[in-house]
């Protein structure tokens, strides 16, 4: 899977990602402090999901409809990045069974997926 993980993801789970075999471009390593804008529209033209914990990725696609090739929102800020990390590993087969297209969001006690607009 493609993936751009924002600069809010911690390095542990981008490093996890990269392990399991996902190709995951890192916002802290390409162009730190670019706009949110900026990399949806790198993330889409590269066709890679955004894994971000910052909302406001949810604002640009739904209010201010950019297009985007799919967003996975980590609710999970109160956690240590131990039980994060299990938590995203846990519901990882439903981003998996959603690859593109949908607003994933994974929180400490579900995943909500929802389409994006064609």
């Amino acid at each position: 899977m493609r993936l751009f993980a924002d600069e809010n993801v911690s390095r542990g789970i981008v490093n996890w990602l990269r392990q399991s075999g996902h190709d995951v471009t890192y916002g802290s390593e390409t162009s730190p402090g670019a706009t949110d804008s900026t990399w949806l529209a790198l993330a889409e033209a590269q066709q890679r999901l955004v894994i971000t914990s910052d909302k406001d990725f949810g604002e640009l696609v739904f209010r201010n409809r950019l297009t985007t090739y799919g967003i996975i929102l980590l609710r999970l800020d109160e956690l240590p990045l131990r039980e994060r990390l299990a938590r995203i590993q846990n519901a990882w087969a439903v981003v998996e069974s959603n690859p593109a297209g949908k607003f994933i969001v994974i929180t400490e006690s579900r995943v909500r997926v929802r389409p994006l607009a064609s």
